[in-house]
């Protein structure tokens, strides 16, 4: 009786994976212990990765959707600002601001609308509008300097001096229009008769390094003639 092969070439115990019987795990050729975790925790990471691809698919459906939206507004707006017909302009503004409530198109249906305001001599609608608006956008978005100037001019055209210069004065806090503010501010101040403020706020005027040469003439002749 032939006696056993000892050879340590000879494997006493072989498991047999053929090819049907082959995973992906066995495919990966990955150590053991993460062998041993994929297989312990097989339920859990399954419904991780389910988990992981609805996040996936709704991300790109809100992108999708948004982008929708987006265009969507952007032609109705570009539309509406197409119109001849004032009325029809209107309507199709408010129709912006209805079926696209949020977006930038419906922000700038409202700025438009109140500059519509402005035309007919409608102070007192366009100060509501323009005072929602700002109140919307919030100092922290682009728009907010040029809330501040639209409803500052609105206010000193309907002669409420005070509230324009409180407006004005708001405006020069924002980097970038600190000129514009002071020279509101220096106007109101002339048309309150209030030689003083207004000899300081155009002293104010030319320590302003990014003054602009023609602009800083007209301060100089300003001051002079005070």
């Amino acid at each position: 009786m032939p006696e056993p092969n000892n050879s340590p070439f000879t494997k006493l115990h072989v498991e047999e994976v053929t090819p049907a019987k082959r995973t992906l795990l066995d495919e990966l050729n990955l150590p053991p212990k993460a062998r041993k975790f994929i297989t312990d925790n097989a339920k859990t990471l399954q419904i991780a990765l389910i988990a992981l691809l609805v996040l996936i698919s709704a991300w790109n459906f809100y992108n999708y959707y948004t982008q929708k939206q987006k265009n969507a507004s952007a032609a109705l707006l570009a539309q509406a600002m197409q119109q001849t017909d004032a009325e029809a302009r209107d309507k199709e503004l408010q129709q912006v601001i209805k079926d696209y409530s949020g977006s930038g198109a419906a922000m700038w249906s409202r700025i438009t609308l109140a500059h519509d305001q402005v035309e007919k001599k409608d102070y007192a609608k366009a100060q509501e509008q323009l005072a929602a608006i700002k109140k919307d956008v919030g100092k922290g978005n682009p728009l907010f300097p040029l809330i501040l100037f639209d409803l500052g001019q609105v206010y000193e055209m309907n002669g409420e001096l005070d509230n324009a210069l409180g407006q004005y004065a708001e405006l020069r806090e924002i980097p970038g229009f600190v000129v514009i503010g002071y020279l509101g501010e220096a106007r109101i101040y002339e048309q309150k008769n209030d030689s003083v403020k207004a000899r300081e706020a155009y002293e104010m005027l030319k320590t302003q390094t990014n003054l602009e040469p023609a602009v800083r003439e007209w301060v100089e002749a300003k001051l002079a003639a005070k």
